[in-house]
């Protein structure tokens, strides 16, 4: 390392990370920061709220995301730091004087849905050639996934850049605490988004109910988008049970009571769903992508945006014969904080 760098802190950019997963795995990186004692610096976006140990940063910057601010910070601070590392898919608009890499966990940017509307397509293609304009500024590429690398590769600017993998995330321990309830149901975690099969799963789940199927299937749904053909299932006596919005201690409860979750999602940049769903000890019956194959071997998968496959898999899971599905990922936040430190 150039030894003009060797004293100034890692400048963590966390602009436009502040809600859902992205938020979760903010803080846990924070934590890990803190409690290394790691000399860092936090730019927050000025929606995220407080994070639990970002006392712990040398200085915290809060600030709005658009362009123009970001550029000024980068344009005033472009020699303060030894090392930086977006957080939020973008790198900085300008060229810094110190390594820069950047964490890409949106992969419905780059894979994009059949079903997208002309209008939503070509918003996200233009979303895509803005991230790849300023690839320049950045010397690598951080992601969670081989899934999300094999997209990275094909869709952004990697020559003369690397590619890393390192997957972080935090589990909360009551996911592993041994539980006696005897499990029977099944369970979808998960908000409405076009990308994430609930058409699917609920089209299948009809089906069954018509077979005479008797286990339920428990939903997290609260989205305006789908909660009338969802509610309208349920009053027609389908077998399903919307928790809607639930805390994260209630979705724990949810996984401890059933003995597998339905994951009909088309793509993931992670599926921490998935990873906390096993931790609990439920076994996993997902679509048979990439995405999912990059995280865990799950115990029956099936065709994507197809519900008669749907129920083929759940009736051959019913037979008991079907192998425990396994995690094939970790949390990698130490190597990743390691490998900052190096550069």
């Amino acid at each position: 390392m150039n030894n003009m760098l060797e004293n100034k802190p890692i400048l963590i950019d966390a602009l436009h990370v502040n809600v859902s997963g992205g938020l979760m795995i903010l803080n846990h990186f924070v934590n890990r920061l803190t409690k290394r004692k790691i000399d860092f610096v936090l730019l927050r976006d000025e929606r995220c709220p407080r994070l639990e140990s970002e006392a712990g940063a040398k200085e915290v910057f809060v600030l709005s995301c658009d362009k123009k601010t970001r550029k000024t910070f980068y344009s005033v601070h472009k020699d303060d730091y030894r090392t930086v590392f977006c957080m939020g898919n973008i790198p900085p608009y300008i060229k810094l004087n110190c390594p820069v890499h950047t964490y890409f966990h949106n992969v419905s940017m780059l894979k994009l849905p059949k079903d997208y509307k002309a209008s939503l397509k070509l918003k996200t293609l233009l979303k895509r050639m803005f991230i790849c304009f300023y690839a320049k500024n950045t010397d690598t590429w951080i992601v969670q996934t081989q899934n999300t690398e094999d997209l990275v590769r094909r869709y952004l600017p990697t020559k003369g850049k690397s590619v890393f993998q390192y997957p972080f995330y935090a589990i909360d321990p009551r996911l592993r605490e041994p539980s006696s309830i005897e499990r029977t149901d099944y369970v979808f975690v998960g908000e409405y988004t076009s990308a994430k099969g609930h058409e699917d799963i609920v089209s299948a789940w009809e089906k069954l109910t018509l077979m005479g199927f008797g286990k339920p299937l428990h939903m997290t749904v609260s989205s305006r988008r789908f909660i009338d053909r969802l509610n309208e299932s349920i009053e027609k006596g389908n077998n399903i049970v919307n928790h809607g919005f639930i805390p994260h201690s209630e979705v724990i409860d949810l996984f401890k009571h059933c003995k597998a979750m339905v994951y009909p999602s088309l793509n993931e940049s992670l599926g921490l769903g998935v990873i906390e769903a096993i931790e609990a000890g439920c076994d996993i019956i997902g679509t048979d992508l990439p995405f999912l194959h990059s995280i865990c071997e799950p115990s029956e998968t099936f065709r994507e945006h197809d519900s008669d496959s749907i129920v083929d898999a759940v009736l051959r899971y019913e037979k008991g014969c079907s192998k425990k599905s396994v995690l094939t990922i970790r949390d990698c936040a130490d190597e990743l904080i390691d490998f900052l430190e190096k550069q």
